[in-house]
């Protein structure tokens, strides 16, 4: 699994072959199909793992009412950045297989999901009553996770997933979209 991650973050996933995942890993190609079906099966396996891993690590908006806004809302957008360039691969042919089968996008929809749902509860008491709060905070993840999948997928900038700026822009745009009325 861990030979797999690292080749899909230097070749594009649909390009490896089976007998390269095999060589990487220091195993036989006959090794890899006793433990998986066949290189899709082999992909399941990486989204699947990949979603496990996504439980711990993007972090929850912290409980501390005292925590500044403007923290939290760093917190979440460095967090996600920080795991889209670290998989940048694998998000990559995990959006393109999703096209033809969308469960493989799943999990990565609920995991936003839930990190959203912490979010609009972690912010509700700073705006009661705000009957917009939830669509704003909603649509400013859409945003961030739609330029950060159209990063990775097509990479037209003007900022890459590499630049420096990128960050400090995500932030800017989700903080506004969030906490403008």
């Amino acid at each position: 699994m861990r030979a797999g991650k690292k080749l899909c973050e230097i070749k594009d996933f649909d390009e490896l072959s089976v007998a390269e995942i095999a060589a990487a890993a220091g195993c036989s190609v006959g090794s890899f199909y006793s433990r998986f079906t066949d290189k899709d099966g082999f992909f399941r396996a990486l989204v699947g793992d990949a979603a496990e891993r996504d439980k711990t690590a993007t972090p929850p908006p912290p409980a501390d009412p005292k925590q500044p806004i403007d923290d939290i809302l760093a917190e979440v957008v460095a967090a996600t950045l920080a795991s889209y360039r670290k998989r940048r691969g694998l998000i990559r042919a995990t959006i393109r297989r999703s096209m033809t089968e969308p469960a493989l996008w799943e999990p990565s929809r609920k995991r936003g999901q839930e990190i959203a749902n912490r979010l609009v509860a972690r912010l509700a008491h700073t705006a009661p009553g705000d009957p917009h709060l939830e669509r704003r905070v909603r649509f400013a993840f859409q945003m961030l996770y739609g330029t950060l999948n159209n990063a990775v997928l097509i990479a037209p900038g003007p900022l890459q997933l590499e630049d420096e700026a990128l960050e400090g822009e995500l932030l800017r745009a989700f903080r506004l979209m969030i906490l403008t009325r």
